[in-house]
């Protein structure tokens, strides 16, 4: 995506929790998009009608926000509504990328990191993987570009996001 223009170049990064949503950002604010992660849904539109903070670059850096199943007022059925109405915009292109990843290698890096899913505090982080994959389906439909990383390495992520 470039920004052509006036135009600006929106990419909504979404997907399940440990599929590498952080290596994406992180590869994209790597190759000068600004990045924002975890933004609550009701400041969505703001952000993207600010303007560049002062001192930046005259040509505007596309933008990259970080949406989840963590974020605040999160309804996928409700965001994929509110990205087509925006789309229609024509001061913003916008796009959507969706990390998947198997259920059981899920399972395999909760177990590696020690770390808990999100959505499972106190549960096995099977029941976490099971509820965000419902909660995230609309957005895994209709996104412009979904990448499986079951299979990837960081490093093949991040060649992907290239």
């Amino acid at each position: 995506m470039t920004t052509e223009g006036n135009v600006k170049s929106i990419l909504l990064v979404s997907g399940m929790s440990g599929a590498g949503k952080s290596t994406a950002r992180k590869t994209l604010e790597d190759l000068g998009w600004e990045v924002v992660d975890n933004l609550p849904l009701m400041l969505l539109e703001r952000l993207m009608d600010a303007p560049p903070a002062a001192g930046a670059a005259r040509r505007e850096r596309p933008l990259a926000i970080g949406i989840d199943s963590r974020t605040r007022g999160f309804d996928a059925a409700a965001l994929v509504q509110r990205i087509k109405i925006l789309r229609e915009h024509e001061s913003w292109d916008i796009e959507t990328l969706y990390l998947d990843c198997s259920g059981a290698e899920l399972e395999r890096r909760y177990a590696e990191t020690r770390r808990r899913h999100p959505l499972a505090e106190d549960r096995p982080a099977a029941d976490g993987i099971a509820r965000e994959r419902e909660l995230t389906e609309p957005l895994r439909r209709w996104s412009t570009q979904v990448i499986d990383t079951t299979a990837m390495s960081v490093n093949e992520l991040q060649q992907e996001i290239r």
